[in-house]
């Protein structure tokens, strides 16, 4: 009886006519469901379109092809193609269009125009004197007697030397026809930070402010497997399957050791961002962490 009542209470509310995409790739309501980005990652033609839950029809559409980007000094021309994904930001004001080139632009909710243009440029460069890079290094205080640095004896410094060429990770063997692509990307709850992690270059994490444009990179040694905004502040954990967590604020980076038989595979914030639940393999710990804002 249950069963026959779930099915009458579906009905179809309404029918969406594409018609100006060659195909759709993927779909995503804006954080107050009252807009539906649809977008085709065709190269030929790609575009996404913007519909109007309220408003019952399409607002606007948006092509890479048919939008000049503005040229900034460190972005090098650099052009959108594409459409891989898409991320909105959390007030909804904004949306990230993310490209198959590395190349992050973010939209207007009210134009749908191009204002800002992050370049995932691969060369760490002195265009931008904001630009903070805190790199992995053995921690030589604690292995001056040892021959070798354990996952547990490593920090976080920051590094002023430029240019830095980024590590590329090497390339699957098995996997000759896939494209690459930005595998982690996050905004932070406030919307003014963005979090994201190319496949080519796994062990880097790139942090845009995108109220100054400027940019902070994390150099780790392991590949970054997921990343965690705290839910209050801008603070960002980020995990790489070995016994130590990272975190960022905007007051800097470090790196956290915690149990040395637990590699850190997950991570689950307190709503209070107090707290957050480490999850390993078969074990997991409270972490509490420290008001440094």
């Amino acid at each position: 009886m249950m069963h026959h009542v779930l099915n009458n209470s579906l009905r179809l509310r309404r029918k969406l006519i594409c018609d100006r995409l060659r195909g759709i790739d993927g779909i995503r309501w804006s954080p107050n469901d009252e807009l539906l980005c649809i977008w085709c990652s065709s190269p030929a033609e790609p575009k996404l379109i913007i519909y109007s839950n309220t408003l019952e029809k399409h607002v606007t559409a948006f092509s890479p092809l048919k939008t000049a980007q503005p040229s900034e000094t460190c972005n090098y021309g650099k052009e959108l193609k594409g459409i891989e994904n898409i991320e909105w930001i959390p007030s909804g004001q904004l949306l990230a269009v993310i490209g198959f080139n590395e190349v992050v632009v973010l939209l207007n909710h009210i134009t749908w125009q191009p204002l800002s243009k992050l370049y995932m440029d691969p060369v760490i460069r002195e265009c931008n004197y904001l630009t903070k890079v805190y790199k992995e290094y053995a921690d030589s205080e604690k292995v001056s007697n040892k021959r070798f640095a354990s996952c547990e004896e490593r920090v976080l410094r920051e590094i002023h030397e430029r240019p830095i060429c980024i590590e590329i990770g090497k390339k699957d063997d098995n996997d000759n026809f896939s494209i690459a692509k930005i595998k982690l990307f996050e905004f932070s709850t406030c919307g003014q930070y963005l979090a994201l992690k190319h496949e080519l270059y796994p062990t880097t994490l790139w942090i845009w402010d995108i109220c100054t444009d400027y940019l902070d990179y994390l150099l780790l040694e392991n590949p970054i497997t997921a990343i965690k905004w705290s839910p209050v502040h801008p603070r960002l954990f980020v995990l790489s399957e070995c016994t130590r967590v990272y975190e960022w604020t905007r007051k800097g980076a470090n790196s956290v050791p915690l149990s040395k038989n637990m590699s850190i595979i997950d991570a689950y914030w307190h709503p209070s961002g107090e707290k957050v639940a480490l999850c390993g393999y078969n074990k997991a710990m409270i972490y509490e962490t420290m008001n440094t804002f």
